[in-house]
């Protein structure tokens, strides 16, 4: 037979009521500390929630405004790129019409020379009729008047020179 072992008497615990509650006052400052870092640990939580929330908006706009800022970039590129054409084409056609302006004063200066010299040449020639005339006009006035009987010969005229047209 197996040999009994003692029973040992469970002690029940004493309702708390009865029992003197040792402590008492440091237990509920214990709470109140518990209470107030659960309360602070909340609040952290909800911060940096809150932050890792504005953290991902902060990099979703960082993201968007660089995606634009390299749109803006390519797009001013481009239009850079235009404006140098446009400004290389202007210039082309400003040293074009700059020639042909160049040309042109000098074709008219050319034109402008042929014309004096041949103003120059019927200014000559007018001068030179103008001298022929005024002695004519003083032959006709110094020579004595005619007498009815024909006593005095008639001068023979000079032969009538009539002026070329201009050369074209």
């Amino acid at each position: 037979m197996a040999a009994k072992k003692p029973k040992l008497r469970s002690r029940q615990p004493k309702p708390r009521s009865r029992q003197p509650k040792p402590h008492s006052g440091q237990i509920d400052q214990l709470r109140a500390t518990i209470l107030g870092l659960r309360d602070k640990l909340e609040q952290e939580a909800r911060q940096r929630k809150l932050h890792m929330g504005l953290a991902k908006a902060s990099k979703d706009a960082r993201t968007k405004i660089a995606q634009q800022v390299e749109v803006l970039k390519k797009r001013g590129e481009s239009l850079a790129k235009q404006l140098r054409e446009v400004i290389a084409e202007g210039e082309k056609k400003q040293k074009k019409v700059r020639d042909e302006a160049i040309a042109k004063v000098a074709e008219l200066r050319k034109e402008l020379g042929l014309k004096t010299a041949e103003l120059k040449r019927k200014s000559a020639e007018l001068s030179k009729l103008a001298v022929e005339s005024a002695e004519r006009a003083r032959a006709i006035i110094t020579e004595p008047p005619e007498t009815p009987g024909g006593a005095n010969p008639p001068a023979e005229p000079a032969a009538p020179q009539t002026p070329q047209p201009p050369e074209s």
